[in-house]
């Protein structure tokens, strides 16, 4: 046991990370009792940079020994990093928030602790419901199951922590899709992640998936292990090449600090909320991204809905630049002057969007010039104005308009099904792709 005094609420312990002045996230990490503590249980803490003296100011922290990582199951590297020799870079981490901490395990394997809750502090209890609902257990094992396994729990003077693997931040900060069938898998699994939450009466509502908890691109994990996305030598953002074909990608759902779960016996006509995400668990002024239409509203409303208002939020985000930019693209083939809002924008500003309405105003609009029929990719511009439909119908700001999980993951199955090999293979986005690194 230890007479140190520890924060006594989640709340409290986030704030310490810059408060008082001069503190760092690192703080209350590298207290000796806590690290023996992790030490003691087979978990090695990081190191701080800025503690080491490597780098003032820094907030990284990496591993405590060179050795590399060992393999876990968990992470992949791609083919640029394995030829001529597979290196393994030292990794890093940015500790920008206090509430977790990266680790080695005594057989140097890298993960994460995060505090979940605390000992007499009601806020972290949704949090630590909904982890132990969807990532312990049976259910962990689950293929449709895309939240982030629990590897282990940890309690220190009633400071409750969980272990996970460490995996890289995916949606907008991995390479953008080689192909449309690479943007399809990543919506089929997320779809059905969140469906899978869903099923289980779970409501992510994690408020900023940019900066801060919802879903949204930061609270979507992906299993590369990070480093070399392009061969070595190369590293240009405007250059597209193969990325997620190199390991058996699969995407996974984290933080769900602000979730809602209910018991499988609840009523369903009782399942909705009042009130703010961040305010229930005690982060007045802290909601980091945007709030759904609805929590504005002083009625209760369905959480399930606002998930899809906000993970439409998140994908109009990540995709929303690429997927018109290629429609822009190909239809200034048309007209040079077009533009995607001049065309289109009154049929996505509507309070219910009609695919079959955009979709005709494309045929119209095409069927006008024949010269450029044969290299014209018209099976994908309709594959890319489907998704964007898609994207628009879950972001409705009336709840009862937005399509479900269910038939979301429907949509996009169907997509991928309906669409030919041609079509699949085809590039959607504005940057280069690069086909001769296919040959790595």
């Amino acid at each position: 046991m230890s007479d140190i005094e520890w924060p006594k609420t989640i709340s409290e312990w986030r704030d310490r990370s810059w408060n008082p002045e001069g503190s760092r996230p690192y703080d209350l990490w590298k207290r000796e009792p806590l690290r023996d503590f992790f030490r003691q249980n087979g978990y090695i803490l990081w190191h701080s940079e800025h503690e080491l003296g490597i780098s003032t100011g820094s907030v990284e922290l990496i591993p405590p020994s060179d050795a590399p990582r060992r393999p876990d199951g968990y992470t992949f590297v791609t083919r640029y990093q394995c030829q001529p020799g597979i290196v393994i870079y030292k990794a890093n981490f940015g500790q920008v928030k206090n509430i977790h901490c990266t680790a080695r395990t005594i057989h140097n394997q890298d993960v994460v602790i995060r505090l979940i809750s605390i000992d007499g502090d009601a806020t972290g209890d949704e949090h630590y419901k909904a982890i132990r609902r969807l990532s312990a257990g049976p259910t962990a094992f689950r293929g449709d199951n895309h939240a982030l396994p629990l590897l282990n729990e940890l309690e220190f003077n009633g400071l409750r922590f969980v272990v996970f693997p460490l995996l890289s931040i995916g949606g907008p900060w991995l390479p953008w899709y080689y192909n449309a069938d690479e943007i399809l898998d990543y919506l089929s699994q997320i779809f059905q992640g969140v469906k899978f939450c869903h099923d289980n009466l779970i409501a992510h509502l994690l408020c900023p998936l940019i900066v801060v908890a919802d879903l949204d691109g930061d609270n979507i994990l992906c299993n590369f292990q990070g480093h070399r996305t392009q061969p070595d030598g190369t590293f240009d953002l405007s250059i597209v090449g193969p990325f997620r074909s190199h390991f058996p990608v699969r995407y996974h759902i984290n933080d769900f600090e602000t979730a809602v779960c209910f018991d499988k016996d609840s009523d369903p006509a009782s399942r909705k909320i009042t009130g703010l995400p961040n305010v229930r668990v005690g982060r007045i002024g802290q909601y980091g991204r945007e709030y759904a239409p609805e929590m504005l509203i002083d009625e209760p409303y369905c959480p399930f809905k606002a998930d899809v208002w906000y993970l439409g939020r998140m994908l109009n985000f990540d995709m929303d630049t690429n997927i018109k930019g290629f429609v822009e693209k190909h239809l200034k083939a048309f007209r040079e002057d077009f533009s995607f809002d001049e065309v289109f924008g009154k049929y996505f500003a509507q309070d219910t969007v009609q695919p079959e309405e955009i979709m005709q105003v494309f045929d119209e609009y095409t069927c006008k010039c024949n010269e450029v029929e044969g290299t014209f990719p018209n099976e994908t511009m309709k594959l890319a104005l489907s998704l964007l439909v898609m994207i628009a119908q879950m972001r409705l700001s009336n709840p009862a308009l937005r399509p479900d999980m269910a038939q979301l993951l429907d949509t996009v199955l169907a997509l991928r099904k309906s669409s030919s090999h041609e079509v699949l293979s085809d590039y959607i986005g504005i940057q280069q792709r690069e086909v001769k690194w296919e040959k790595w």
